[in-house]
């Protein structure tokens, strides 16, 4: 089976991260066109970063988690999931070592 998916293109292919944008901006009580401006772009660009046709780049997850308020990373989680930061808050320290150690491994 493993001799399988190593010659499998797809079996080890990764799937695309996904972003929340369109959420975010709607939580935000947003247009595409009124967040378009605010970014000296088109809706027509808002519109295929939201449906995944292109990905913005890292300058402009930069100026869009600018304009809504949050931090790059919060783009890649739905603005209903709690944040990490959230989740760990009031843990003890234990807890919170753990989970940094997880993702440290997970990571590698």
């Amino acid at each position: 089976m493993v001799g399988r998916l190593a010659t499998c293109p797809h079996a080890l292919a990764k799937k695309p991260v996904r972003l929340y944008l369109a959420e975010w901006r709607e939580k935000r009580g947003l247009t595409q066109q009124q967040l378009a401006d605010r970014l000296e772009t088109s809706d027509v660009t808002i519109s295929r970063w939201e449906t995944g046709k292109r990905r913005p780049d890292d300058d402009a997850k930069s100026a869009i988690s600018w304009v809504l308020g949050i931090e790059v990373v919060d783009l890649y989680r739905h603005p209903e999931q709690p944040s990490a930061d959230a989740l760990l808050r009031g843990q003890p320290t234990e807890i919170q070592e753990q989970a940094f150690r997880v993702i440290a491994a997970m990571r590698r």
